[in-house]
């Protein structure tokens, strides 16, 4: 049998030991940084700090405050790119604190083996010599360093758990609502239907008005969702939940948002109380209509058969109920809303109106406040109007005011007619409530709240408005957009597109992000005369709102769900 000659083999030796060391060194390196980062993490969180904490407790003392909200913003926001660069850190080290052994054992190895094969080879059963280093420095050298590459390896995985992120070598885990600094950290996030609080106003701004779903133009990624449905996408930092179904096929599913990868899927079975036979819908209802909800450590799923269901965000059940099924002849589809440790359900139905205030940790019933209406298919928005937080919801014929915390209604007008499913508006001390074939109107609060004004030529039928101080935008089925002065009720402008909306607009900054039933999103000013910014197709039909998060779009078609980014 062929031998390499012995100038060779110590050639190869030589080249073998360099990168052994190498290896061994840059491993021993990367162990010290890992074990110095679980040091100071263990010292300092990266998601609190005493001068965040100390902003917040000045808001507290002062909501009203504006720029000290700013404040507490871009801070909260600083925090977060930590926290996320440091979840990077811990992956990338403990990747090339894994890959740096790989390659000294191999080093190694090769260079045992070539060392068996020279004329004075050591016996079998006796070590060579490893790297020219003596026996005795050998093994204090070989057992110092295995400890501390355990060590890091140790710490690296208790940095991630702790972080609430991935171990090293698993699957994205998102960080707990509890180290959320208050209101503002929902804000940052899009935890429920048309965003925080339900009001289709998005908090960042640094968002792409430029895609192409059909040529891959700004399309980050793009996954096959699993299991259909119209509800909307919501985000919590790092992780997309949707529900879908089809009768008894439904289900809940969490993505990643970073690579849009399937982290988990549930089906929903057996639930004590669930009909047997699965209610009626119509298919533009379908089975999985509302859009979830979460807290933050949460995520909440409501069915058109009044299954029920609770998630953390690792796929554990919390828990699940049926609330009894919703009678109506299109299908139930008002989404889901959270305040403080609260689930908000607007339920209702044939059997009357109901605000229904859960535990969001046991899915026990705080309260069930009846209301005076009949069915609707809206969806309730939460508001702090600057002395309170209110809840609230539209069904005929009123428009109704209620403590989130308690159910007890605040205050009424009496003012719809028809089959109620676009959802109301907020902005500047004003609630606006619109439906097709009666009325928008614009109702101020106050001690009496009082319609200001009425307004009855293009009304929405599905589509929810948006408002500010000064605009109010409302979409119609048949692709007719309306502008109007959110204070006066003066049509500022109209404009006709191709195609009809069910989606509803969300504000982004001085922009309106609208998605026509063919998946393409208008991207028009907010402005006193109409102002076509961008017209970008998805390349399939959507019905869905929009979720804005930092630098990206996520939006879900029938049959797929986008990541879309690039300024």
């Amino acid at each position: 049998m062929f031998q390499p000659a012995t100038e060779n083999i110590q050639q190869w030796k030589k080249v073998l030991q360099i990168i052994g060391m190498i290896s061994a060194v840059f491993a021993v390196l990367v162990s010290v940084l890992l074990v110095a980062f679980f040091i100071q993490f263990k010292t300092i969180d990266p998601l609190t700090s005493p001068a965040l904490e100390s902003l917040i407790q000045r808001f507290n003392e002062n909501q009203q405050d504006e720029a000290l909200k700013q404040e507490i913003r871009a801070l909260d926001l600083l925090a977060r790119k930590a926290y996320f660069t440091s979840r990077w850190q811990i992956r990338a080290g403990g990747y090339i604190l894994f890959f740096s052994v790989l390659i000294f054992i191999t080093a190694f190895k090769l260079y045992q083996h070539l060392n068996s094969q020279l004329p004075d080879a050591t016996k079998l059963g006796k070590m060579p010599e490893l790297f020219g280093i003596q026996l005795g420095a050998r093994k204090t050298i070989l057992i110092s360093g295995s400890l501390l590459v355990v060590l890091a390896f140790v710490a690296g995985f208790l940095s991630h758990r702790e972080l609430g992120g991935d171990t090293v070598f698993g699957k994205p885990k998102s960080v707990s609502g509890k180290n959320a600094a208050g209101v503002d950290k929902s804000q940052l996030n899009w935890p429920s239907f048309r965003g925080p609080g339900a009001n289709g106003i998005a908090h960042f701004t640094n968002v792409p008005t430029e895609w192409n779903g059909e040529n891959g133009q700004n399309i980050i990624w793009k996954t096959k969702v699993p299991s259909p449905g119209f509800n909307s996408p919501i985000l919590w930092e790092d992780r997309l939940f949707m529900s879908g179904g089809v009768e008894d096929t439904l289900a809940v599913m969490c993505f990643n948002a970073v690579n849009g990868e399937l982290l988990w899927q549930h089906d929903i079975k057996n639930i004590p109380g669930s009909p047997a036979k699965f209610p009626e819908v119509t298919p533009d209802v379908g089975s999985a209509a509302p859009t979830m909800a979460t807290d933050g450590q949460r995520v909440y799923a409501l069915f058109a058969n009044g299954d029920l269901v609770s998630y953390d965000f690792d796929g554990n059940l919390v828990w699940e109920k049926n609330l009894g099924v919703p009678k109506n002849h299109y299908g139930h589809s008002s989404s889901l809303l959270t305040f403080q440790d609260l689930l908000l359900i607007q339920y209702d139905h044939g059997d009357g109106g109901h605000l229904l205030g859960l535990d969001g940790s046991t899915g026990n019933e705080r309260y069930d406040q009846k209301r005076e209406v009949q069915i609707s298919w809206s969806s309730p928005i939460l508001v702090n109007t600057g002395n309170r937080f209110e809840i609230m919801l539209s069904g005929v014929p009123f428009i109704m005011g209620h403590d989130p915390l308690t159910g007890a209604e605040l205050w009424r007008v009496k003012l719809l007619t028809g089959e109620v499913a676009p959802g109301l508006a907020y902005a500047d001390g004003m609630v606006y409530a619109v439906n097709e074939y009666a009325v928008a109107a614009g109702i101020k609060l106050g001690a009496s709240p009082e319609v200001v004004w009425e307004y009855d030529e293009y009304l929405s039928e599905v589509s929810s408005p948006v408002a500010t101080d000064k605009y109010l935008i409302m979409p119609t089925s048949y692709g007719t957009v309306a502008c109007l002065d959110s204070k006066t009720g003066k049509q500022l402008w109209e404009h006709d597109f191709d195609e009809g909306f069910y989606s509803s607009p969300i504000v982004v900054g001085d922009l309106v992000y609208l998605m026509d039933m063919e998946g393409v999103m208008q991207i028009f000013k907010m402005t006193d005369t109409f102002k076509l910014v961008g017209t970008c197709p998805l390349g399939e039909e959507a019905m869905t709102i929009p979720v804005i998060g930092d630098g990206r779009i996520y939006i879900r078609g029938v049959e797929h769900l986008f990541a879309v980014g690039g300024m």
